[in-house]
């Protein structure tokens, strides 16, 4: 699918409040199809549970990654525009840009190995590996082993931050402009850098709004993880859009909540 908007040369940098415009924005598509929106999350929830009973599930799981992702931008690309969600938008990545949609999601998997293998790689060299496999009622660990858990452990997230810069946006950039897998890694990675505390403002009300979300017997995620889905592309949009495209960006929001 090849998007009438015009790709930056570079991402554009926001202040730390544009993270709430675009969890806002992400509300207000929701409020575009709530019906739908909630069927696709828990389609979306099933197809990963079905997927894990298989023997390569994880790994299929993985390598729709980014095609999911695809998904969720394509109906959000609508509801933005002012338009009622759709559905069969939920499947687009699977009818355009399937290869390389894949392609990024095997790219992660290896990234996501990677870091395992690191970690797992000074749990051995510590000789610490024997302790994962210990009952944890008796499991005794001296402060060394402790620290040097904590310090794989603060390693591991290190590494984690950067991976997830680079697949933020990457769907989105593939499915609407087309671009290589690399390409759209590193240029999902430069958006986040460049817009680290509008990310860590979005980050953090996202967490919030999660946690609230499995506090009500996790009905609330229904609506919580559509619409932080959605965000990204809200976020997609500001950053990387030419400025004349998105000079209706956010959209125009009525009251923070849903309509009903």
């Amino acid at each position: 699918m090849n998007s009438d908007n015009i790709l930056r040369s570079e991402p554009r940098r926001h202040p730390i409040g544009r993270g709430w415009a675009w969890v806002r924005t992400g509300f207000d598509i929701f409020n575009k199809g709530m019906g739908v929106s909630v069927a696709m999350i828990v389609l979306w929830f099933l197809v990963g549970l079905v997927l894990e009973q298989l023997p390569a599930g994880g790994f299929i799981s993985q390598l729709l990654y980014m095609v999911w992702g695809a998904g969720w931008v394509a109906v959000a690309a609508r509801g933005y525009g002012g338009n009622a969600l759709q559905f069969s938008d939920f499947f687009s990545g699977f009818r355009h840009r399937l290869t390389p949609l894949m392609l990024g999601g095997l790219m992660v998997l290896c990234l996501f190995t990677l870091i395992l293998l690191i970690c797992f790689g000074l749990l051995h060299l510590w000789d610490l590996t024997g302790l994962l496999s210990q009952d944890p009622e008796t499991l005794t660990v001296t402060p060394e082993q402790a620290q040097r858990f904590l310090l794989c452990l603060l390693l591991g997230l290190a590494l984690l931050v950067p991976v997830l810069m680079a697949i933020t946006f990457a769907p989105a950039l593939i499915f609407f402009h087309g671009i290589g897998i690399w390409q759209a890694a590193r240029l999902s990675f430069k958006g986040c850098l460049s817009n680290m505390w509008p990310f860590l403002w979005w980050g953090l009300l996202g967490a919030v709004l999660i946690l609230f979300g499995a506090l009500l017997f996790l009905v609330g995620l229904l609506v919580v993880l559509p619409a932080i889905n959605y965000s990204i592309y809200a976020a997609y949009r500001d950053i990387y859009l030419e400025e004349q495209e998105c000079t209706d960006a956010p959209p125009p929001v009525k009251a923070f909540g849903f309509e009903a």
